[in-house]
């Protein structure tokens, strides 16, 4: 998979790893295990590069110390190369290779939950080749009182089964703090996570948060935990990815941990899209790019765009398009909006 960016690309290359019978013993006493390697991954073709090693029993079992090494060794050569091991089997230990590098062991983890377990690795270490290489950090919004116990369950879960960083209001301000400020400025610099119970929406500093966030134009996730109903929905709550909560249920949490990143990716990396394939194509980059379709919050920040320029405004954000409702509604309200995607750019 490549993810081109203006300077380069981020490549996540998967070696051809031997992981299956390649030829029956002659001897009659089970199977063999091929050894042949694939070709070296080149790894001046892009600025960052994320290689995933999956070590399985094939792998230990065959030739090839080598070509790991070589490959580590290229690895190590350039600041914008990561190696990020995976471990099927216990025997990954016998590769002197990875034995300076942390292995996320998959082997252990119940077979239905290791693919998600997995992707959320591998995103999030392409998110942190992207821009900034801290962790991922979530903000968790949440009704303190018939959201509270989700929250936490949330940020335990992010705490201790994976490598993204979680900010919760009862374990990061301290007594004295200014919580106003601290709330104000993490909601606007983290991935934000809306766990929406049923007294969610009428709470004025969920509302706060929620807001700020998604003018800040951060990630953001809402996690539905409506158990009965809610008197008025925010109308703000939509336009973004959801994910239903169902409690005690592991596969839920890595799947939400797997949105928040994605959504995080989709952050990062769109405007670095954008630019390049504009200056590919010659075409001016526009003058507001969103990573989310527009809605009623985005012509809040329209007019200080109209302001400098007699011309309609261009409005970039991923495919695919609105519908035709949604688009004559914002027509409505600002003529002076042209939004496209990438599609109806490139294509006019």
């Amino acid at each position: 998979m490549s993810l081109p960016t203006s300077g380069g690309a981020i490549e996540m290359i998967v070696p051809p790893l031997v992981g299956d019978v390649h030829a029956d013993r002659p001897d009659g006493r089970g199977a063999q295990w091929a050894i042949d390697v694939p070709p070296p991954v080149d790894l001046s073709r892009a600025q960052h590069n994320v290689v995933v090693l999956l070590i399985d029993n094939g792998l230990v079992s065959a030739g090839w110390r080598d070509y790991l090494a070589e490959l580590l060794r290229a690895v190590g050569a350039g600041p914008g190369n990561w190696l990020l091991p995976f471990a099927l089997t216990p025997n990954f230990a016998r590769i002197p290779v990875v034995a300076d590098v942390d292995v996320v062991d998959l082997h252990t983890m119940p077979a239905h939950l290791r693919e998600q377990v997995f992707l959320n690795h591998v995103v999030h270490r392409v998110c942190r080749q992207i821009s900034v290489a801290d962790p991922v950090r979530v903000f968790i919004s949440y009704a303190s009182g018939d959201g509270g116990e989700i929250a936490r369950e949330v940020a335990r879960h992010l705490r201790l089964e994976t490598d993204v960083d979680d900010f919760l209001d009862a374990h990061h301000i301290a007594g004295g703090d200014p919580f106003a400020d601290i709330l104000d400025a993490t909601a606007t610099g983290c991935a934000l996570l809306a766990v929406n119970s049923d007294s969610y929406s009428s709470r004025l500093w969920c509302q706060r948060e929620f807001l700020s966030a998604k003018r800040a134009s951060m990630p953001v996730v809402v996690l539905d935990a409506i158990t009965d109903r809610s008197v008025r929905a925010f109308p703000y709550l939509g336009n973004v990815p959801t994910v239903r909560w169902h409690s005690d249920s592991r596969t839920v949490l890595d799947r939400l941990v797997g949105v928040l990143l994605t959504e995080t990716l989709r952050h990062r990396y769109f405007p670095l899209r954008a630019a390049e394939m504009c200056g590919k194509h010659g075409v001016a980059l526009p003058s507001l790019l969103l990573v989310r379709p527009p809605e009623l919050l985005t012509l809040l920040d329209l007019p200080r765009h109209s302001a400098r320029s007699s011309s309609s405004v261009d409005l970039l954000y991923p495919d695919p398009p609105l519908g035709t409702e949604e688009s004559r509604l914002l027509e409505k309200l600002d003529d002076s909006l042209r939004a496209v995607t990438p599609t109806m750019l490139f294509s006019t």
